[in-house]
Parts: structure tokens; C-alpha cells; sequence
């Protein structure tokens, strides 16, 4: 798509300019998204038309500031929406932006098809003095195996930068340490879990990876999921996060700068989503850009259902 086109998209009626000081300019954006924001605005060549500003509250930004744009992986709390809409007169916008998620790899002759968050924390998570984990421990597929041993975990240095969720949990602290190993890169570590029965490791999701064995995920409260599109969108794969971009805008005469509009519309193109991918986040499925353009009012809707 020609970018100088991509202003246009959206009714005109948004470009009406703003009352606050920047917000013609600012996109807020949680800390671990501000560098692939920075890249997609650079690619959509609008470097000098717009900045980023990192913030934990992108909510309270849109608010109490005027930020139009506001990119996060919490939703809005109902008492949130209620306080914007008595300032503003309406709801923000919501859609779909990108996700994340961390895949747990497994050998294919492990004969384990789920594990859960207390097994993942046990084997990954850091001790203050580390001890050997049995693979008959993990899970009760496993109790009576006698082929497998002890569990050998890996990871790939520096995957996790930009990726908060599985973070917190493999965390090491002053007096702690991890019997994970870390590896160079994802080749690597799909070449140890291949040719090592007892190897278990942990990488950013990407869909194309379909030669490796991914296990489920069981949540805390012993539900099983599995990662998909559909899963990791509706918030139910426990280590996910799902990023929302929220718009300050009455759709029939407000408010987004025409270089807000063309970043909104240049982050559904199929560039757009590469870059994404590029950088360790999940592309959005079509029918997901297809809800987006329904909510900005660009297209009818054309099937039943879809993402909610």
C-alpha cells in the first residue's frame, strides 16, 4: 500500500486538530513496546511526525493528558471508561495490536502433552539453592516412565527483552540463581531439545515453528491450553500477553492528527505486521484486522462471530 495513501483512510472528520499540547504528536506505549514502535513509525516513515512516550499507566496518559493514541497490555477498567467518557462524551476506542507468548518445547519422544505453572516455576524459576528435578515429578503421564531421568532446562540468551509475562517468574534476585542454560539462539536451542530426550526449553512463540513439539499450558485453576491465535487473543493461554491500541476518538468528528491516522491505519498493513513479527511479537490473524477495520467504521462486518 503507498503510505502517502494512508491518511486517508479514515474519515476526515478525524483530523481535527486537538486541544492539548502534543497529543497531536504522542503515542503512549508501555515500556517493553517503545522500541518495535519506534521501527514501525520509522517504516511508515513518519519519524519526525510522531514520538513515543513509555508509561505503566497508559491509561491515566489518555485521560488526564489527552494522549490520542495509547498502546497497552491492560485493559480498561470499567471505572477507567467511566471517568473518560464523563470528560470526553464517549468510549476510547479499542483494537487489536499484537501479542506475545512463550512456547514450551519439549523432545518428541517425551511422551508429556501439558504442564503446569507450578512444574514450569519449579524447573525454570530461580532457588536460592538449586536442586535436581525427575521427570516422573512434572506430570502424572510421567510417574511410571522409567526411560526418562533428570530435567535439562534451556533457554536462548537476551529472548525475553521485550517480553514481561514469563519474566516475572524466571526472575533471579541477590542469593538466587537458575539451572536453566542459556543458549546463543533459537536454532540452537531446537537443535539440544531435538537430540536431548530429557531437554526442556522456553522461546518467543512464532507460528511457523511447526517441526518442534510444543506442549499445553494447565492454568492455575487446571485448565488446559494450547497456543494459537485464538487462545492467545482471547487471554486465555496463561503466558501471553495480548496489546491493545486505544483511540481517543468519536468517529463522527473527532480528533486523531493526519499522522496519528496513517499510523493507525499503517500497523494493519502486511508490513506493518512483518515488522512485528521481526521483532518477536505475533502477527495479527485476519480476522482480527477485519475487527479493527468494522470498530474504525472502514468496512461492514462480513462474518458471524470473530474476536470479541
Amino acid at each position: 500500500m503507498n503510505k502517502s495513501t494512508l491518511a486517508y483512510i479514515l474519515p476526515l472528520a478525524l483530523f481535527a486538530s486537538s486541544a492539548y499540547a502534543d497529543s497531536s504528536k504522542t503515542i503512549a506505549v508501555e515500556n517493553e513496546l517503545n522500541t518495535v514502535i519506534n521501527k514501525l513509525i520509522s517504516t511508515a516513515t513518519l519519524n519526525n511526525q510522531l514520538l513515543t512516550e513509555q508509561s505503566n499507566d497508559v491509561q491515566k496518559l489518555m485521560i488526564e493528558d489527552g494522549v490520542k493514541i495509547g498502546i497497552s497490555s491492560r485493559r480498561w477498567l470499567d471505572s477507567e471508561v467511566a471517568v473518560f467518557k464523563d470528560k470526553y462524551g464517549y468510549k476510547p476506542t479499542e483494537l487489536y495490536f499484537t501479542s506475545d507468548a512463550i512456547a514450551i518445547l519439549v523432545n518428541e519422544d517425551n511422551p508429556i502433552k501439558s504442564i503446569s505453572i507450578n512444574a514450569l516455576a519449579d524447573i525454570f524459576g530461580c532457588q536460592s539453592s538449586l536442586k535436581s528435578i525427575q521427570w516422573q515429578t512434572v506430570s502424572p503421564v510421567l510417574a511410571n516412565n522409567t526411560e526418562l531421568t533428570q530435567v535439562h532446562a534451556y533457554s536462548v540468551n537476551g529472548d525475553l527483552s521485550a517480553h514481561r509475562n514469563f519474566t516475572k517468574m524466571i526472575t533471579c534476585y541477590d542469593g538466587q540463581k537458575t539451572a536453566t542454560k542459556s543458549l546463543n539462539s533459537r536454532e540452537d536451542l531446537i537443535d539440544t531439545i531435538e537430540s536431548k530426550e530429557n531437554a526442556i526449553g522456553y522461546t518467543v512463540y512464532q507460528s511457523q515453528d511447526k517441526d518442534i513439539k510444543r506442549i499445553d499450558i494447565i492454568d492455575k485453576n487446571g485448565e488446559s491450553f494450547g497456543l494459537d491465535h485464538e487462545t492467545i487473543l482471547s487471554g486465555r493461554y496463561p503466558l501471553a500477553n495480548v496489546y491493545y491500541m486505544y483511540l481517543n476518538l468519536e468517529l463522527t468528528k473527532s480528533s486523531l492528527s493526519p499522522q496519528q491516522t496513517a499510523f493507525v491505519n499503517y500497523v494493519m498493513t502486511p508490513e506493518a505486521q512483518q515488522t512485528l513479527t521481526d521483532n518477536g511479537f505475533i502477527d495479527l490473524p485476519a480476522a482480527a484486522i477485519e475487527r479493527n477495520k468494522v470498530v474504525l467504521k472502514q468496512q461492514q462486518p462480513e462474518i458471524q462471530g470473530g474476536y470479541k
